[in-house]
């Protein structure tokens, strides 16, 4: 995706020197959350491992501030970057194939809102109004990534974009709404059911978690909300 959101260790900035317990979720803390996820979602090659081993402290100090637990501080997701072979392996078995592919990482063949033909298929409808959204956003998926425009990875960088700006934050809850909270649960069941490999698992079940976390920013965010971060 052509947007120019802050690099990953840049996430650090959702943090204040309030008590976590006290803190609400704030827009800072969910982009923060949702910038990590897409990372976290992504093909596992050496940088971007590598990228997660940097990111390690800022994923503690999201979950503090996302759970309100202050003594909650130790890393739910471990790795090492001399797991990189295997973490490419198994995500190609869940994610990409060849052969059977468990757990397809896109929108489409997740909704169950559309006529049974176009079921556990790609490039369903919800993709035309992905690309409408993106519009509004004025970003587009880009030859280097090669992702559909409604894979995991593409539709939580989106998000994490949109609510940056005050201007996009009713496209950031159309986001959310009419497409995340539609189907990506759905995908961490299976991932956290299929996958052989603890960092997957453990993947799916902290996604589930901080959906639940970023649903309730939402619901209790104000449409002006972003403009005091």
């Amino acid at each position: 995706m052509t947007i120019n959101s802050s690099p990953l260790t840049e996430a650090e900035s959702a943090s204040t020197d309030r008590s976590v317990s006290e803190a609400p979720i704030d827009a800072g803390t969910v982009i923060a959350a949702l910038d990590l996820l897409a990372h976290w979602w992504s093909r596992p090659v050496a940088e971007e491992v590598s990228m997660w081993l940097d990111a390690v402290g800022v994923e503690a100090d999201i979950r503090r501030r996302i759970s309100g637990d202050a003594e909650d501080g130790a890393a739910r997701l471990s790795f090492g970057l001399g797991e990189v072979l295997v973490l490419l392996d198994e995500h190609e078995r869940l994610f990409i194939g060849p052969g059977h592919v468990p757990c397809p990482p896109y929108e489409s063949f997740w909704r169950e809102d559309v006529p049974v033909d176009l079921r556990r298929s790609l490039m369903g409808p919800c993709t035309a109004d992905l690309r409408r959204l993106y519009g509004e956003l004025e970003i587009e998926g880009t030859p280097e990534t090669g992702e559909l425009p409604d894979h995991i990875a593409v539709e939580l960088e989106a998000l994490a974009y949109a609510l940056s700006f005050e201007e996009t934050y009713p496209v950031a809850r159309a986001l959310f709404f009419d497409h995340v909270k539609q189907w990506l649960p759905g995908l961490c069941r299976a991932v956290a059911h299929e996958a052989e490999q603890a960092f997957y698992r453990d993947l799916g079940v902290v996604t589930l978690e901080w959906l639940g976390y970023i649903q309730r920013y939402f619901e209790t965010a104000t449409e002006v909300e972003p403009e005091s971060r």
